[in-house]
């Protein structure tokens, strides 16, 4: 099934816009907004994104409910996307809205609010 042809059948899925992750989570193309929390107890976790040809077309908003220096959220591709870093949120607040193009996952926004925060590199930011 071509690329086009998901996207025409994505309105036919029950979609769960809104996800809250506590460990580490493989978000769905439908995962349009994304609250994790790392903390004492969870620990560091990593946040997948989808396949960067699936999610074509798309914004997903990520925001660290709670984060610290060492109770990270490692935001990663799926080793798909062209010249992609992973973005670490370590603080509370820290937020990334991202798109796919189909080939490359843009940073279209990143709100990182405490020092030590890494983001992707500032060329990929639109």
């Amino acid at each position: 099934m071509a690329l086009e042809d998901k996207f025409a059948q994505h309105d036919k899925i029950v979609v769960d816009k809104y996800v809250n992750p506590t460990a580490d989570y493989e978000m769905k193309t439908y995962d349009y907004v994304v609250r994790p929390s790392a903390n004492p107890t969870t620990g560091a976790i990593k946040i997948t994104l989808p396949r960067v040809a699936e999610a074509k077309g798309r914004f997903y908003s990520i925001l660290a409910r709670d984060a610290d220096g060492t109770n990270t959220i490692t935001v990663q591709d799926q080793d798909d996307s062209e010249l992609w870093s992973d973005i670490t949120l370590n603080g509370p607040g820290d937020q990334v809205l991202l798109y796919s193009d189909g080939i490359h996952w843009w940073t279209v926004v990143s709100v990182l609010t405490y020092s030590g925060t890494t983001a992707a590199p500032t060329s990929e930011a639109a």
